[in-house]
């Protein structure tokens, strides 16, 4: 009888379009927002039909947002009366009550995504993969790759899973006496250069400061050599140096200490993980004379003939996972330990306690092989390619969904351990946390709040900074973003990974010191290393090594607003884009992404095109002048145009690239000036568009920890969130409170199976 109760309650919420919305849509919209050339591609005669459906679109909540903050009609247009504008408001907002007070979104099963993947494989096995290249690039759902509206499979990538699952099993289990050392070399087109560097045959020569990369194939975990051959053409008052990296940490040093020409061999003992190594060759003190009158010391240069990867030179057995299971279970050579053997493995891999009968089919399908380690190797492919481990399963709970009084359900111990975990770490519950499942300790506040703090000061908690804040401020794919080089010839791929690494562990520092959320806006520090600091024109600096260096005067601090990530991701490759910057403000800062252009609207000339002279800001006031254009391009470009202090490559400036002094005054539609970029911090941090950046950054969150997007449904929870996160506005408040709401603790039943329930019964 209640849930009857609701649903006509619920019906006449939604009900059809109200006379006064109809009226006011038809008096002051249809005329741009009607039939194919709709403005802004939104025809609102097709949404009033939607809504006479009981339909509600995501475009109604746009239309209630641009009528509200005044954007439509255009402030040049003529204006409705005032109580009709605000009647309609009303109307919007109960509709958007009413629709909140339906059923939440339903929950679907979520594939972890190939980062996740990646991260659970290493902890559970010790194995490293390289995820960019054992696994295909996954869709973007909502601003991240970990909504499961599009974390989608098929047969292509059930086949990769296998045979991902056959290659781990067969490096997390080698053999006793398993070994096969080898020399693999590589040269030529299997290097990659970057900088001042080009192949010379089946060679690199470097004519100055450059880096050429190789991606290693490590069979086994092991000890390894890595052996290279340079030569030099020396030149000033010392031999030409080099330096290697794995990933980002220098293994060698070198000098060439030869004549001109002659090559040499170095080499470096290693201890390397099985998957790809990444490693790197740099040439680090370029010496060019050319005034010298004698013509062998004008000019220092380095080349690389190749690398060799030997190995491994000791035997990978045990590997490290069977050191660890062994220690707890001994080796499994008796039905009794192959038993605990594979009980671990299986409630790790699925991230809970087994069920009945579980184990002993996994038994069962051990007892097919013949020797120990067979058994566990075709139990351990079986659990890898299960749903059970390539998804975060949450069963739909059926006695919850018959239940008139509710439509979701409390999330087990277990559930809530993997939802913390993916969220905090991208990767598989630890031990500790797998305990607090079990023994009830997730199924309280306290007991929840011990272990986000716990996770939190982890170093996997730098996981939020690598997965959510580079998606949430949209540098993810930065190492792509090269500008021109024959404009920005010092930015090379090792200056974009610092700009990167500046951005990851500022975000870092902000989560694990527990400082005011305020501080993304208006911090007068970062961290820098020697390449990016002399890239800013910041002295002292020395080294690869990143450091806590003041950027700023605290009056002047812009944090995140002057980081080279952010600037040069919002930029073309030949100049500043003010429609960019000022689009990333309101989709990054404010949660208020503009539609897309409407078809047949033209960008604008890339280096000014027809019209060479004109500045930035004349361009863009033409383009405004189109009314297609003009109710986005106010706000956006006035948030744009006050970033303009900053290059393409996030380079203070006084002046364009035309010599022209720089002008970043913007105005708001409201009338707020905005003085460069301090003008935009300050309105960022004051008044009702500071509470839409503090809502943005938890709307922004709460996607990420859900893995899916928001809805109106959702709103009064992430007002709740809110409000108690801006009672002591830090990141780290906020993922308390995220992990409190209701949204994380309970999964909603799906309305499929609400129906197929009542269709029973």
């Amino acid at each position: 009888m209640l849930m009857t109760l609701i649903a006509l309650i619920l019906t006449l919420c939604l009900s059809g379009v109200d006379d006064r919305l109809r009226n006011f849509v038809e008096n002051w919209c249809l005329d741009c927002h009607q039939g194919t050339r709709a403005k802004a591609d939104l025809d609102l005669e097709i949404l009033l039909e939607r809504i006479d459906r009981g339909d509600r679109p995501d475009s109604l909540w746009r239309m209630l947002t641009r009528l509200e903050r005044g954007d439509m009609p255009p402030p040049d247009w003529d204006q409705p009366p005032g109580e009709s504008l605000q009647s309609v408001i009303e109307q919007l907002h109960a509709m958007k009550a009413g629709l909140a007070e339906g059923p939440p979104p339903p929950t679907i099963a979520r594939r972890l995504n190939r980062f996740e993947y990646v991260n659970t494989v290493q902890d559970l096995t010790g194995v490293q993969l390289d995820p960019f290249e054992s696994l295909p690039v996954d869709e973007i759902g909502s601003g991240f790759d970990n909504s499961g509206d599009v974390l989608s499979v098929n047969p292509l990538l059930l086949e990769k899973y296998l045979l991902l699952a056959e290659k781990i099993t067969r490096e997390a289990l080698p053999r006793p006496g398993e070994l096969s050392s080898e020399v693999v070399r590589y040269e030529g087109d299997r290097l990659v250069g970057s900088g001042k560097v080009r192949p010379r045959g089946s060679s690199w020569f470097f004519s100055s400061r450059g880096r050429v990369d190789v991606d290693l194939d490590v069979p086994l975990s092991g000890d390894y050599l890595i052996r290279l051959r340079c030569a030099a053409d020396q030149a000033g008052p010392e031999d030409a140096r080099f330096v290697v990296r794995h990933d980002s940490k220098v293994v060698g040093r070198f000098e060439v200490d030869a004549p001109d020409r002659r090559p040499v061999e170095f080499e470096i003992p290693i201890s390397l993980d099985s998957g790809v190594a990444r490693c790197s060759v740099s040439f680090v003190n370029d010496y060019f004379a050319p005034e010298s009158t004698d013509p062998s010391e004008r000019d220092r240069n380095l080349s690389l003939d190749w690398i060799e990867l030997v190995g491994p030179i000791r035997a990978a057995y045990p590997s490290s996972f069977q050191k660890r299971m062994a220690a707890l279970h001994g080796v499994p050579d008796s039905p009794r330990a192959l038993r605990a053997w594979l009980g671990e493995l299986l409630t790790s891999a699925w991230r809970r306690d087994g069920r009945p009968g579980e184990l002993d089919a996994l038994m069962a399908l051990a007892g097919q092989e013949e020797g120990s380690w067979n058994q566990v190797e075709i139990a351990l492919t079986a659990l890898l390619v299960h749903p059970n481990f390539l998804f975060r399963i949450e069963p739909e709970d059926f006695e919850v969904a018959r239940s008139a009084t509710s439509s979701e359900r409390p999330l087990t111990g277990f559930e809530i351990a993997s939802r913390l975990s993916y969220f905090l770490w991208s990767t598989m519950p630890d031990a500790q946390l797998m305990t607090a499942a079990r023994d009830g300790a997730l199924d309280t506040a306290a007991g929840r709040a011990l272990q986000i703090e716990r996770m939190l000061e982890s170093p996997k908690s730098e996981a939020l900074s690598r997965h959510f804040a580079t998606q949430w401020l949209q540098i993810r794919t930065l190492d792509q973003k090269l500008p021109a080089a024959e404009l920005f010839p010092e930015v090379d791929p090792e200056l974009l990974s610092s700009m990167d690494a500046e951005t990851r562990r500022f975000f870092d520092e902000l989560l694990r010191d527990d400082l005011p959320v305020d501080r993304l806006l208006d911090a007068e520090w970062s961290w820098l290393d020697e390449r990016l600091a002399v890239h800013y024109g910041i002295e002292g600096v020395t080294g690869d090594a990143f450091r806590k260096v003041v950027v700023d005067s605290p009056s002047n601090g812009a944090g995140l607003l002057r980081h080279g990530s952010v600037l040069l991701a919002t930029s073309n490759p030949t100049r500043t884009s003010p429609v960019k910057r000022g689009k990333w403000v309101l989709e990054a800062l404010l949660d208020d992404a503009p539609p897309p252009p409407p078809p047949g609207i033209s960008g604008l000339p890339e280096d000014g095109g027809v019209a060479p002279d004109a500045t930035l800001r004349e361009l863009l006031e033409r383009h405004r002048a189109d009314p297609n254009c003009a109710a986005c391009h106010i706000r956006m470009d006035a948030l744009g145009f006050a970033l303009e202090s900053f290059d393409a490559v996030g380079r203070q400036r006084l002046v364009d690239g035309l010599g022209r002094p720089i002008d970043d005054l913007g105005e708001l539609p409201d009338g707020t000036v905005l003085d460069g970029v301090s003008g935009i911090r300050d309105a960022l941090l004051q008044g009702e568009i500071h509470s839409e950046f503090m809502r943005s950054l938890a709307r922004h969150l709460t996607t990420y920890a859900l893995g899916r997007g928001l809805d109106p449904r959702d709103d009064a929870v992430i007002d709740q969130i809110t409000v108690s996160f801006e009672k002591r506005p830090t990141i780290r408040t906020l993922v308390h409170e995220i992990a409190e709401s209701r949204l994380f603790l309970f999964r909603p039943s799906s309305a499929d199976a609400m129906m197929d329930l009542r269709s029973t019964e």
